[in-house]
């Protein structure tokens, strides 16, 4: 459904996250995600610590409450112990720094004199020390999509958090592989102004990460949070949104949402609900369900657990009441029981006779919880603790719908509706590091950056047509990490359309094969060996003439297991050396006189034929165009 969102007052604004393709920010140990089995595990639990004005932050409170233990799985070559929070940080990885310091300059950003590495309390068990690591570098400055500016915020280098792997009700399991990882956060002012445009933006911040030629690559490497408001609304953040095209769903839905919360709390006006009649005690009611049919009820009663339930006063018919497609009021309420109390979930009135209960249990509950006609109730099932505070998160979340929308932090669902995360965080949560000195920004290095900008997509393409190459490569070319690396091999002489096949495709292909679970039978080799040297003495040797296309990829993949090894090694150790002119010509001709009786039916249609056996023997030897150039003419000799 489409609004007119001028008239709605909407604000919207992006913070942008990209992984950089580089070291870990504060450790020497390299930015690569595993899938095989952990090397370690250790298990911990983790405690929220006041901030310099002695204040706790609520969203690291809310945390703690939940009384969850982490545990942490880490490999030994890409985990160290600054992951691990068994010593302290290391300097910023200088590599990252340039990377931020280069997409500033092309913002036009305001960098700061002097950066000062922050810690950001987060105890949701996704940094093992309890806080991330955050350096403000700049401010001001404008992306641009489609002629209309938008302003920067702030312009951030972090650490990015572990990766969640498994969940209970008891325990998070975390890899720490991608802990640490270097991450650029752009923040827009929130004058995006409406859900294409937020898509837009997000593009063109994509677009200026990706032009520093270190943005990493593949799913969950960008990650866009929203933050959405309306007149009457409040401002909620959307975390975790990864697929671009879905952008301005989620801030369509979020509009949505917040306009059905607004006509909730109208409708809750109009029926005279007060807060103070909306708390009310959670009650025991574990005896009505003493003979019950349902499972889910009877499952739980059979572990030992109860069954306690609250009244809401005059909410008869509001859980059910629709504010995202597929989500009620009381998904709502069942988000806060699982978040906030790790109870599977709910049941309200609304939704009833259902999941086994009858008429008259229902009956009974009305009349333990002292419910009207025009009231509501909600019962959970589960240890006493538990239930008791997921009934008063039922009823806090009841609260808030007399306010309309509360400000909080929400995920982002596949679909385009969110759920709650947790509330949003405060100026509480924020202190200095203590173990890193300050950054002071460095003139020559600024200078020596803006010198070497990147030129803009549409200088690229002019640049590149310019050079011969095809529609395809220009606009994969354009955004590649290698396009810098590109740019300098062909004003160096290197012909751009054998470049751009072999950073293109032949590179590609190799990584892919390195990647998949097969990669374990490369003897650990990685692509990670692959560095800007060995790549240009690669090109060298495919202009030279001396790697032909057909063996690109089996001598990236030999390099990437012998890092040691030089091209003319590698060709020997594979037995793929030049074989020259004059070799060339003598396999040819010994081609042709095997298939004399080919040729003498067929004629020069033989070619076909002719051309595979010599590629065959030639393989790796020899390109197919001085391959082909031989046949044809030793063939049109024979015929």
């Amino acid at each position: 459904m489409e609004y007119d969102y001028k008239a709605l007052g909407l604000k919207c604004g992006l913070e942008c996250h990209q992984q950089l393709d580089t070291g870990k920010l504060f450790s020497r140990t390299p930015s690569a995600l595993r899938e095989d089995k952990p090397h370690f595990k250790v298990k911990r639990r983790l405690r929220p610590v006041v901030s310099e004005l002695g204040e706790h932050d609520r969203a690291a409170l809310e945390a703690f409450e939940k009384g969850l233990h982490y545990i942490y799985e880490g490999y030994r070559d890409t985990v160290s112990l600054v992951e691990l929070d068994e010593e302290p940080p290391q300097d910023v990885d200088r590599e990252a720094l340039g990377a931020v310091l280069e997409v500033a300059l092309m913002c036009g950003c305001n960098i700061l004199d002097e950066m000062f590495v922050m810690r950001k309390n987060v105890i949701d068990g996704s940094n093992t020390s309890g806080f991330q690591r955050t350096m403000l570098v700049a401010t001001g400055g404008m992306v641009n999509a489609k002629q209309k500016g938008i302003g920067i915020q702030t312009l951030v280098l972090e650490e990015d958090s572990a990766r969640p792997m498994e969940r209970t009700n008891e325990n998070i399991t975390y890899r720490l592989d991608r802990l640490g990882i270097a991450l650029i956060e752009l923040a827009t002012e929130p004058t995006i102004a409406s859900p294409e445009e937020a898509k837009e933006v997000a593009r063109a911040i994509g677009n200026v990460f990706r032009l520093t030629g270190k943005a990493r690559r593949g799913l969950g490497s960008i990650r866009q949070d929203l933050n959405v408001s309306i007149r009457g609304g409040a401002r909620v953040e959307i975390k975790g949104v990864q697929e671009l095209e879905l952008i301005d769903e989620y801030v369509r839905r979020e509009v949505g949402r917040q306009l059905r919360l607004l006509e909730l709390k109208q409708e809750l006006a109009g029926r005279g609900v007060t807060k103070t009649a909306l708390y009310s005690e959670p009650k025991n009611i574990t005896h009505v369900f003493k003979s019950t049919e349902s499972k889910i009820l009877k499952n739980s009663l059979a572990k030992g657990e109860s069954i306690f339930g609250i009244r809401l006063e005059k909410f008869s018919g509001l859980a059910g009441f629709e504010i995202q497609p597929g989500r009620r009021v009381g998904t709502e309420f069942a988000d806060q029981v699982k978040k906030r109390a790790g109870l599977r979930g709910i049941f309200h009135s609304d939704e009833m006779p259902n999941y086994g209960i009858n008429e008259k249990e229902i009956i009974e509950m009305e009349t333990e919880l002292g419910c009207s006609k025009d009231d509501a109730f909600v019962i959970v099932a589960g240890q006493k603790e538990k239930a008791l505070s997921a009934l008063r998160a039922v009823c806090e979340r009841a609260v808030q719908c007399l306010d309309g929308v509360p400000e909080e932090t929400r995920g982002a669902l596949e679909d385009g509706n969110t759920e709650y995360l947790r509330p949003l965080p405060g100026a509480a949560r924020m202190y200095p590091e203590t173990d890193l000195e300050t950054i002071v920004a460095d003139t020559n290095l600024l200078q020596k950056i803006r010198q070497s900008l990147p030129r803009s997509l549409e200088e690229r393409e002019k640049l590149y047509a310019k050079w011969g190459l095809n529609e395809k490569h220009i606009d994969e070319m354009k955004l590649s990490n290698y396009a810098k690396l590109f740019e300098k091999a062909v004003m160096g002489g290197a012909d751009a359309k054998k470049t751009a096949v072999f950073l293109l495709e032949g590179l590609v292909e190799a990584r892919r094969e390195l990647e998949a679970p097969a990669a374990a039978k490369q003897e650990g080799a990685t692509a990670r060996n692959l560095d800007a040297k060995a790549l240009e003495e690669f090109i060298s040797a495919i202009n030279s003439g001396k790697v032909a296309k057909e063996i690109q990829k089996e001598l990236i993949i030999e390099k990437c297991k012998n890092p040691g090894l030089g091209i003319d090694q590698l060709l020997a150790r594979k037995g793929t050396q030049s074989a020259g002119k004059s070799a060339v010509s003598q396999v040819v001709a010994q081609v042709i006189e095997r298939n004399s009786a080919l040729i003498k039916a067929e004629g020069e249609r033989a070619f076909s034929a002719l051309m595979g056996d010599a590629m065959k023997e030639l393989r790796g030897r020899a390109s197919g165009k001085e391959i082909s150039d031989a046949l044809r003419k030793g063939l049109a000799k024979k015929v």
